[in-house]
């Protein structure tokens, strides 16, 4: 999984809500787009760096009859337009967008948001040799144990009886990140659950 540039949802909304952020509040508007939606296309002619306010935004490649989902973004991360890559709503979602360059202007003033984009290009570079080395090497099963593990890490919830996960996508959005089938990712959550390593909490939730 490619992973984004992320700022919390609480530290964004603060920092954009901040009097001293003011000049950096004002370059973003809102946009809202319904579940399946394309949100852009590849070197879309609007050059934006958007930031996810709620929904989840996927981001993929296609050739045609293939489609590899490079990462899935959520509230609080940060993201840019003019990539290769087909950005879509996973769910209903809404979008702050801001002109690039009119973002790359208020990067001196905020200097913690270059930090957060060097970051973000060092973990995605990372994230996308995970891909091929999974899709080349790894069965199914060994992909979902890894993706939960590394989910579970990042922003699990933990219990005293295990950690809670929730994930927010459906077995077919799931089947698609890990670049499978519905049915065999099914299975495979199956197994886990029959084996007592996951149990199923709600829709998405583990």
């Amino acid at each position: 999984m490619a992973r984004p540039m992320r700022l919390t949802e609480t530290n964004l909304l603060g920092k954009l809500a901040h009097p001293d952020a003011a000049s950096l509040a004002d370059i973003f508007t809102p946009r809202e787009f319904a579940r399946r939606q394309i949100i852009f296309a590849p070197q879309a002619e609007e050059n934006l760096v958007f930031v996810v306010a709620s929904g989840r935004v996927r981001i993929f490649l296609t050739d045609g009859d293939k489609e590899l989902t490079l990462t899935v973004l959520k509230p609080g991360d940060i993201y840019s337009t003019h990539t290769r890559a087909w950005i879509q709503a996973y769910k209903d979602s809404t979008i702050w967008v801001a002109d690039a360059h009119a973002f790359a202007n208020q990067i001196s003033a905020h200097p913690e948001l270059t930090h957060a984009m060097v970051r973000v290009l060092g973990d995605m570079l990372r994230k996308s040799f995970s891909i091929i080395i999974n899709q080349t090497f790894r069965d199914v099963r060994r992909r979902l144990r890894e993706f939960l593990r590394h989910e579970a890490r990042k922003c699990g919830l933990p219990r005293e009886d295990g950690v809670l996960l929730d994930l927010g996508l459906t077995v077919e959005q799931l089947a698609s990140i890990l670049g499978s089938t519905r049915q065999t990712v099914s299975t495979a959550l199956n197994e886990l659950v029959r084996d007592g390593v996951l149990r199923k909490a709600g829709r998405g939730c583990y």
